[in-house]
């Protein structure tokens, strides 16, 4: 027969809440409201919709999350909506990151933070820079959908450069043998031009610490532009989604906390739908 210390722990652990299994019943209505809303698409078109047109969750949230335009804008108040929902969803995105600071989650494209988040498609498809009286550029789908192409043009002493890869992989480009004989400053340039043409824009929403103007979410900083801070939400919670999905996460008591914030925020998002 269980002693009183057994039954202790037993209604102790019982008494816990199990922020794993609440994270899931939140994003089910959301998920449904994506497909409700802009139809039988991918995961990723479906984010990229919550995050790139007007609708009812983005319209209800960036209040929250945005400065009065009418006041300076890094100032500690005045933001749009500053009920007592908004300074609880605020708080909660600052917990978030505090929490996913403590305890490392693996995603698809590595740790879930807001340090590289997937913020939406890049319309940037063509880059060109001129350097040493040669110009360098990089060109996404071309000449084919998918493919890149990389070139730097001759000048009187050197023969031009080009390279087509059949996809955006830096990898598979830093260990392509005619880029690696290139000399290191223009192997930079091309780097940088490849990157500003990335299928996806991913970035970190946080903000420097030299920056004048931030939006400040519980004792976070993060960078003043509350769309992109918007996305990068989005995109954390859809990280955390599939970390979930996809067995990444141990299910100990330190990764359960950090669905506590993540259930919060997620379901701030669904009653905006309501």
């Amino acid at each position: 027969m269980p002693g009183l210390g057994d039954n202790l722990k037993r209604w102790r652990d019982v008494a816990e809440v199990d922020w794993f299994s609440q994270f899931i019943k939140a994003w089910i209505p959301f998920n449904a409201w994506m497909t409700d809303t802009f139809g039988d698409l991918s995961d990723r078109e479906l984010l990229d919709k919550v995050k790139g047109t007007s609708n009812v969750v983005k319209n209800k949230t960036l209040p929250m999350i945005s400065r009065n335009l009418r006041v300076a804008r890094d100032a500690e108040s005045n933001w749009q909506d500053d009920s007592g929902d908004a300074q609880q969803f605020r708080l909660q995105i600052g917990e978030l990151h505090r929490r996913l600071q403590q305890c490392i989650v693996e995603g698809r494209r590595g740790r879930v933070c807001f340090e590289t988040v997937d913020i939406g498609a890049n319309g940037r498809k063509d880059e060109q820079q001129v350097k040493w009286t040669r110009t360098f550029r990089c060109r996404r789908d071309h000449p084919n959908r998918g493919e890149v192409s990389l070139e730097i043009s001759a000048s009187r002493s050197i023969s031009a450069f080009g390279l087509t890869l059949p996809s955006h992989d830096r990898r598979a480009l830093e260990d392509d043998a005619t880029f690696r004989a290139l000399a290191d400053v223009q192997r930079a340039v091309l780097l940088a031009l490849f990157e500003a043409v990335a299928p996806r824009l991913v970035m970190n929403v946080l903000a420097e610490h030299s920056a004048q103007k931030m939006l400040t979410y519980g004792d976070v900083h993060f960078i003043d532009d509350s769309e992109k801070n918007f996305s990068a939400l989005i995109d954390v919670l859809y990280g955390l989604r599939n970390a979930l999905f996809h067995g990444s996460i141990t299910p100990n008591d330190t990764h359960n906390q950090i669905y506590r914030p993540a259930y919060l925020i997620a379901m701030r998002l669904v009653k905006c739908t309501l």
